[in-house]
């Protein structure tokens, strides 16, 4: 049977079994900020309890609650909610999953939900979104009640979800001490990094659980990423002190293991005699690691709160190198555009603002509601090149309005120390929703409902009502940012480098008051996330559930997922120093795409119409000349003739022969860009001639 039909006969089969099996499955949890500085305190002073409906360029194509099991028709709407409130979004061809950080006992004991929403990743066009829903699969449970799952991260291939925990729920009385069901497939520990095995989405499971509480808090963030032919997560831990850093993890399939293989803070790492004290005094929020669009290495992107977003070089996980740094207040995000934009390498970084933090430290206009900044990273090519050492790509223009410097400058000193007045910057420019209480709702589009009462005046905002959070970049330069109550924000990287707000999407389902997240927010809409996939905007709800979005200005249909089987075969397994294998590669995909394969930096490709191209002291990519819908491409490569070793062949790459970029991808997973078919690797043992 072709892939695509296998595929998607096995998606729908799953959907029907879960419609019909919706009536009888117990809805099965936890909640948690565990942001820097939240208040814990109130639920804000504007916002809560208040459904808005306004919407520019944009229109909502399709709704889920999560209250059960099964398509949005049967157990999606608002009127069956889920109890509680979710956070992370993430979206892997047909499925998408949503880490679930508050279950009460209504619907207890939920971990993550599993959602279908091939109707929209698979659209040809924006006709077929009038007809499309999307469905629950399953929720993988959640052991401890106290504990929030903050984070959820994918496998490239989709076959493992990697869950980062936190015991905060306490702080918010959600939990209430129990469990809600007997059977659980979710670890009991509260600070940890879970690895589920979701590759049959209806039936989740449990592979392993590194408990983390040595680390306090736990991970609040993670990040996978394939380097080298083995399978890494980086955990992000958010606590100030010695526990402040990030932690590395090597994943090994076959065993179900995670393995502790690093960890990194601006002035200290794994191995080194001394543990310096500077690096550890800021907040380790969110991590993120891209093959770079340029170089193909993967570079890593620190999200570190007051010490700026650090960019790393990871190509060795174990020893992680600091390429650069941009400095900010705030680093909450940091997110790489997926390719070159005109031919320059872009990230945007993001804030969070928790409460007015002025007279606290941080520079800044009292009320404002956190900035979006477009930065050029192009000054790290040097650094890569090994021309120069670590470049500064300068200061926030926030920073530094009216000539203030932040208040304090450790961070940044070996960067060449105080930054005068008018100091060097990359940030090519920055967006905000609300700039200073000084700033109306009349000024402030999406806003027209409080414009038009009298009795709303903006005075900036408790806890988390108006800030910016987690967004995603797309290849042509679409940025999508969940904006919490300000919902779901559509930005443009244009042709001269400016970010141009396109649209916004501020519509809330009328979910349940109890239903919500109260000690944070009970309106709606209130995003955690937006990712875009297909020219379809999903964004993740708070305290409603997930949205997608459809943008008059996006078309639909040019990324649906690629349906493959693809295997290598080579003539062994065991060489002898100095021998010849030929290398097949086996296709059957339901249209035309090219392939590529990675070998280690020491093999020679001898024969084979293909190009080969190394990735400078890391790997070698070869790619085949043609495309291929269905056959056996082949390539003949020479081992090495020195000392016995271990090498790691693959992962095997496809794409599209359109596609976009060489390398790159950052955070959207897209069918634009090359993909990896899986994480397994050939390992091939050569036995020298010495032996």
């Amino acid at each position: 049977m072709p892939a695509r039909d296998t595929l998607e006969n096995e998606t729908r089969r799953a959907v029907l079994r879960a419609a019909a099996g919706a009536m009888g499955v117990a809805a099965v949890g936890g909640t948690a900020t565990a942001h820097k500085e939240s208040t814990n305190g109130g639920t804000g002073d504007q916002f809560d309890g208040e459904q808005r409906n306004a919407a520019a360029n944009t229109a909502v194509v399709g709704y889920h609650s999560a209250g059960g099991v099964g398509p949005a028709s049967f157990s999606g709407q608002p009127a069956e909610p889920h109890y509680g409130g979710f956070s992370e979004f993430r979206v892997h061809d047909d499925l998408a999953f949503a880490s679930v950080f508050s279950s009460r006992a209504e619907t207890p004991d939920r971990g993550l939900a599993i959602f279908d929403v091939s109707d929209f990743t698979r659209a040809a066009s924006k006709d077929d979104l009038e007809t499309a829903e999307i469905g629950c699969l399953a929720f993988y449970r959640n052991e401890n009640d106290a504990a929030a799952v903050m984070d959820v991260k994918l496998s490239d291939d989709g076959q493992y979800a990697f869950c980062s925990k936190q015991p905060v729920n306490a702080l918010f009385d959600e939990s209430d001490g129990s469990t809600g069901t007997d059977d659980h497939d979710g670890g009991a520990d509260g600070a940890a990094l879970e690895v589920v095995d979701v590759s049959d989405p209806g039936n989740p499971e449990l592979v392993t659980q590194t408990t983390l509480s040595v680390w306090v808090l736990g991970p609040h963030n993670a990040w996978y990423h394939q380097i080298g032919g083995r399978e890494f997560v980086f955990t992000a831990h958010g606590e100030d002190g010695v526990t402040g850093r990030i932690n590395v993890f090597e994943f090994d399939r076959e065993l179900g293991t995670l393995d502790h293989v690093n960890w990194w803070n601006y002035d200290s790492e794994l191995g080194e005699p001394e543990v310096g004290t500077e690096g550890g005094a800021y907040y380790t929020h969110d991590v993120v690691v891209q093959d770079d669009p340029r170089y193909g290495i993967p570079i890593l992107y620190d999200a570190n709160w007051n010490a700026g977003v650090r960019i790393l070089d990871a190509s060795d996980p174990t020893d992680l190198v600091e390429l650069g740094i941009f400095e900010m207040d705030r680093a909450h995000h940091a997110i790489p555009a997926p390719t070159l934009l005109g031919g320059k390498r872009v990230f945007v970084a993001g804030h969070e603002t928790p409460a007015s933090h002025e007279g606290q430290g941080y520079v800044r206009t009292d009320g404002e509601s956190g900035h979006y900044y477009l930065v050029d990273a192009d000054p790290l090519d040097a650094v890569i090149e090994g021309d120069a050492g670590p470049a500064y790509l300068g200061i926030s223009t926030t920073l530094l309005e009216d000539g203030v410097e932040p208040a304090s400058r450790e961070a940044f000193d070996m960067y060449g120390g105080a930054v005068e007045d008018d100091g060097p910057t990359t940030e090519l420019d920055h967006w905000i929703l609300f700039e200073s209480t000084d700033q109306t709702f009349e000024e402030t589009p999406g806003f027209e409902h409080e414009a038009a009462d009298d009795d709303w005046t903006y005075e900036g905002f408790d806890d988390f009502n108006l800030s910016a959070h987690n967004f995603d970049i797309d290849t042509d330069g679409t940025v999508v940012a969940g904006h919490y109550h300000a919902g779901t924000r559509f930005l443009q990287i244009t042709d001269d480098f400016a970010l141009e707000e396109t649209g916004y999407s501020r519509v809330g389902p009328d979910v349940p008051e109890d239903a919500t997240l109260g000690d944070l927010t009970t309106g709606t809409p209130f995003h955690w996330s937006a990712v875009i996939r297909n020219g379809v905007t999903f964004s993740g709800g708070i305290n409603a559930g997930p949205q997608a979005i459809a943008h008059d200005g996006i078309d639909v249909g040019g990324d649906t997922p690629i349906d493959l089987e693809i295997e290598r075969e080579a003539d062994a397994s065991l060489f002898t120093a100095g021998q010849t294998s030929q290398v097949r590669v086996h296709v059957d995909a339901d249209e035309p795409v090219r392939v590529r394969d990675r070998i280690p930096v020491d093999w020679e490709v001898v024969a084979g119409d293909v190009t080969v191209e190394q990735l400078d002291g890391y790997r070698k990519v070869v790619t085949f000349d043609e495309t291929v819908e269905e056959g056996t491409l082949r390539y003949y490569v020479e081992v090495p003739d020195d000392a016995t070793d271990r090498y790691a062949v693959g992962p095997l790459e496809y794409a599209r022969p359109t596609v976009e970029s060489d390398y790159g991808g950052g955070v959207s997973a897209n069918n634009r860009l090359w993909r990896k078919a899986n994480g397994e690797v050939d390992i091939s043992t050569v036995v020298g001639l010495e032996t």
